[in-house]
């Protein structure tokens, strides 16, 4: 797996696109992690998917490609939103698009306008150039299995693969979501991960071993 694309965040930090390009791929998937700067579990569980990529041979069907972190400046300053103080899963040119939003640590958060933010604009731009078949994007705290657009059957295999439930909805409004645009408005299967919250190395060790299943299973 290679760095393929990368973009510099208003802070300065690089938000890294890997790719692992097969011969005859059936369908391309997309893993994205870190929307959220106060996430770290997507992060740290894409960053060793890519480390188990580079050691060994991989036989997937997938074209698979990989951003560990969507938010770096987010990270950096310890909070949900970018450096514009803009919640990046709420910033999309959705149908249900709100100027501010739920945030469950603080009440609220603001969505900008819609596709204000770079971060946004570029993944649009990877979605459109690369059209993957299947998203997977890890979040943390809930610990259940979302999905937008078709992606019912798909979530329930990964529901069994975590041991999370699998639910309709996280249970409150998400407008101007990821999930909405690009599933539900682009029809494009696409699956919110909630994993539990690590704050140790031990801790978020421990997770991506109980992960280990989902991963190998893209491999």
């Amino acid at each position: 797996m290679i760095k393929l694309k990368t973009l510099k965040t208003a802070l300065g930090n690089e938000i890294v696109f890997w790719g692992e390009k097969k011969i005859a791929p059936q369908h391309v998937l997309f893993l994205i992690g870190g929307f959220h700067g106060d996430e770290v579990e997507g992060p740290y569980l894409l960053e060793r998917f890519i480390d188990l990529c580079k050691s060994r041979e991989c036989f997937s069907n997938y074209d698979i490609y990989v951003i560990p972190c969507l938010n770096p400046d987010g990270m950096m300053l310890h909070q949900r939103e970018n450096a514009n103080n803009i919640d990046l899963n709420r910033n999309y040119p959705t149908s249900d698009f709100q100027k501010e939003s739920f945030n469950p640590h603080t009440g609220k958060s603001s969505s900008g306008s819609p596709c204000s933010e770079i971060e946004t604009q570029w993944l649009m731009g990877l979605i459109e150039a690369y059209r993957p078949k299947q998203v997977l994007s890890i979040h943390s705290d809930l610990q259940v299995v979302d999905f937008d657009g078709p992606a019912e059957e798909w979530a329930k295999q990964i529901a069994i693969l975590t041991g999370y439930p699998l639910v309709h909805n996280v249970g409150y409004s998400t407008p101007g979501s990821f999930g909405t645009w690009a599933g539900k408005e682009h029809h494009i299967p696409v699956v919110t991960l909630e994993v539990e919250k690590a704050s140790t190395n031990d801790e978020l060790n421990k997770l991506w071993d109980k992960m280990i299943p989902l991963f190998e299973s893209f491999l």
